[in-house]
């Protein structure tokens, strides 16, 4: 398995081999069932995983008590896993991280990974790139979703991001857009049966 994710990150940076020795004794190899907890609410943990397979489902508590969807990761586009209050202020997490599916990630600590960015050029790049990359995606994506009625964003996910709509179930979306799974099927379908 710890082949999958060097192709993954070779894809996109190549490593060295020393970079691969380090990995292989820190990276932690954690495999989900559906439904299981990978970050629980309120815990501390300074950690980033690598969505090997499956998706995850990041949530928060509204104030009167219900869960709701804020984010989502899954392999490829979305693939590494923080809670950044944790992660970057080192906080108690407002959010928790729960499988979607049966998946597989790989979990190293921010000191680790803040060790290979000086110590590994290739991976410092990543590093850098990938949590600007993310970040510019996650705020453009909220930024459409904001601005457009539902009908549209769904048809911007469709036409921009078709892997959101193909991995994460529609009752999270609808969620996450604040409508009912209802309406987010009645549009869902429509946008299907016109293209």
């Amino acid at each position: 398995m710890l082949e999958k994710l060097k192709a993954k990150l070779e894809s996109r940076f190549p490593m060295s081999e020393e970079f691969w020795k380090e990995v292989e004794l820190h990276a932690k190899k954690h495999v989900l069932k559906k439904n299981e907890v990978l970050i629980p609410y309120s815990s501390r943990l300074r950690t980033a995983s690598i969505v090997i397979s499956g998706s995850f489902r990041q949530s928060i508590i509204k104030s009167t008590g219900e869960q709701i969807a804020v984010w989502f990761f899954f392999e490829d586009l979305f693939d590494v896993i923080v809670c950044l209050d944790s992660f970057v202020l080192n906080e108690h997490t407002k959010y928790e991280i729960i499988a979607l599916e049966d998946s597989i990630v790989y979990q190293f600590k921010k000191e680790r990974a803040d060790q290979w960015a000086e110590k590994f050029k290739d991976f410092s790049v990543f590093y850098r790139e990938d949590i600007l990359r993310t970040l510019f995606l996650t705020t453009e994506i909220r930024a459409q979703m904001t601005s457009i009625t539902p009908a549209e964003f769904i048809h911007y996910l469709w036409k921009n991001y078709p892997e959101i709509l193909d991995k994460i179930p529609s009752k999270y979306l609808a969620e996450f857009m604040g409508i009912t799974p209802e309406w987010f099927s009645k549009l869902l379908n429509k946008k299907i049966s016109n293209d």
